[in-house]
């Protein structure tokens, strides 16, 4: 059984205890002024002594939910209370929670035939009992009142497991979703970094040979700049790669960078600390921009930053606002007016792009000797989807 049935299950027994220990104390009241036998004090105590063990006791609880069958023991001791103290004791009412649990638990086959049980063991104490008295309610009553709460426990369970299901198709909804954002993304991707590099290579590649006839010098510098395009190509590929890797949307923005700082670690040696302040999350395409932010700003301390330390925070703001900083104790730079990098350096302006896209704001805070800030963030509510 899954762990959200488990869970209702659990929710269901305890609710049904709690109704039966307010039937008990009912029951006691409606016993003022009646002197109490053994068997009626037995009967109290007992029942009074399984619902508190099931309801305080998680370990019970949890047996209960996942045996279910365990109901047909509390069916026994509802109709043996009932058997001992009479049809006509007011804790006769403490047997209705039993009905509940039935029809709750177990579907409708199960549920009908438990429903039978109870309502032939009650008539069968009716008759064999020569000190009841005919009335509406013991010969009538009581016995409705066990089919019907049955029948309401049949339907709270199958409204029930609609709602999973239905929760279930929108997960699956989403995730196809996500998936086709991310195919879109790729390709967007592919089309404006990978593919242009490949056009580049490609071009150089036919021009090579002519070069090579009347201009041997010329040429070796094209094959050099072939050599480069190619292994800018194959490094902007495993980025690709390393961002679908790393960002699959059905796990939490936390999670994921935090492995994505483990890596970096693992692969630069430079401790990379990650903090999260809550537990926030993104839409699938915000979250994809500030992850290649990210990665793009640990790839520039790898680069350039000579950073002994650095720290990735994501935090919720109080306006409601998401925040992701990527802070090193590097050797800094000079900023331009314009806010992009050090001059032939042009992450910058690719992460402020990046941001741009889903709407988000990039800062990026840093001087010579006292390292460098990058702060992306995104409000939710004002979030512009990608263009693919």
């Amino acid at each position: 059984m899954r762990t959200e049935g488990r869970d209702f299950l659990q929710r269901v027994v305890a609710a049904a205890l709690l109704v039966r220990l307010g039937a008990i104390a009912v029951a006691l009241v409606g016993l003022t002024g009646h002197e109490l036998h053994g068997n009626v004090l037995v009967c109290i105590l007992v029942l009074s002594f399984t619902s508190f063990v099931q309801l305080y006791s998680p370990a019970v609880e949890a047996f209960v939910a996942r045996h279910p069958l365990t109901v047909i023991l509390d069916i026994l001791l509802a109709l043996g209370t009932v058997a001992v103290v009479g049809v006509e004791s007011p804790l006769v009412l403490a047997t209705f929670s039993t009905a509940l649990v039935v029809g709750l638990i177990f579907d409708r086959r199960v549920a009908v035939a438990g429903a039978v049980v109870l309502v032939a063991g009650y008539g069968l104490v009716l008759a064999t009992d020569p000190h009841t008295t005919s009335g509406f309610m013991t010969t009538l009553g009581v016995p409705t009142l066990y089919v019907a709460l049955v029948a309401v426990g049949g339907v709270v369970r199958q409204a029930h497991e609609r709602d999973t299901v239905a929760h279930q198709l929108l997960a699956e909804t989403k995730r196809a979703a996500a998936a086709a954002d991310e195919r879109a993304r790729l390709a967007r991707e592919m089309h404006d970094s990978l593919g242009k590099t490949l056009h580049g290579v490609a071009l150089a590649a036919q021009t090579l040979p002519s070069w090579v006839d009347s201009d041997p010098d010329a040429a070796r510098e094209h094959a050099r700049l072939l050599a480069d395009g190619a292994h800018r190509a194959a490094a902007e590929a495993r980025g690709l790669l390393t961002r679908m890797r790393a960002d699959q949307p059905d796990r939490p923005l936390a999670q994921v960078l935090a492995e994505l700082c483990a890596t970096w670690q693992g692969e630069c040696g430079t401790p990379c600390h990650f903090r999260a302040d809550r537990a926030v999350d993104l839409s699938t395409a915000a979250r994809y921009e500030v992850l290649a932010v990210v990665a793009e700003a640990l790839e520039n301390v790898r680069r350039h930053a000579r950073a002994s330390t650095v720290g990735v925070v994501l935090a919720a703001l109080p306006d409601g606002r998401v925040q992701v900083e990527v802070r090193d104790d590097g050797v800094g730079f000079s900023p331009s007016p314009d806010g992009a990098g050090p001059r032939g350096h042009y992450g910058l302006v690719g992460m402020r792009e990046r941001a741009q896209s889903v709407g988000a704001e990039l800062t990026v805070a840093s001087a010579p000797g006292e390292g460098t800030s990058v702060v992306i963030e995104v409000d939710p509510e004002k979030e512009v989807e990608g263009v693919a």
